[in-house]
């Protein structure tokens, strides 16, 4: 640098002014995000304006949505969408292999709280003659002891945590 000459030296000096300018001038467009913003929502437009296929997926996904959540909760209040208490008679209950159930609590020919407890344990022994409910009993005992486990896991696990 020493042997340079003036000119050469004014020259590299306005080489990195112009370097320094074109850094500031980078970082203002960079940290401006508004306008980062209203340029990518125009970008997208003009591709969903070429192309709607996108934006009509997305709009029917969207409906189909809206339509499933109107629906269930339409089912879920109606009687029909309680199968744990289902009326007496219906297409689904005189399929159930143990009969209908809900309706008269009572034990047929008696009445008040005996005949309703005659019902209750005759309605038991039905559903326990039922393979269905033999299946699901065997499982939850098969898992009651898993399900125990999992448990003492997670307490002993948010202990540690809290610990730590």
């Amino acid at each position: 640098m020493a042997n340079d000459s003036l000119p050469e030296l004014e020259l590299a000096n306005v080489r990195t002014r112009e370097r320094i300018t074109d850094t500031v001038e980078r970082i203002k467009q960079k940290v401006d995000v508004p306008a980062r913003t209203r340029l990518a929502v125009a970008k997208t437009r003009q591709r969903w304006h070429r192309d709607p296929t996108p934006l009509v997926a997305l709009a029917t996904i969207a409906a189909t949505g809206v339509v499933a959540i109107v629906v269930g909760t339409r089912i879920g209040r109606t009687p029909a969408g309680h199968l744990a208490t289902p009326p007496a008679s219906t297409a689904f209950t005189a399929l159930l292999p143990f009969g209908a159930r809900g309706g008269d609590e009572s034990a047929p020919g008696r009445k008040g709280r005996k005949a309703r407890r005659a019902g209750r344990k005759a309605r038991q022994a039905q559903l326990e003659q039922d393979p269905g409910y033999q299946l699901r009993t065997k499982q939850r005992r098969r898992l009651a002891p898993v399900q125990a486990q999992a448990a003492r896991y997670r307490k002993q696990a948010a202990k540690r945590a809290k610990k730590g």
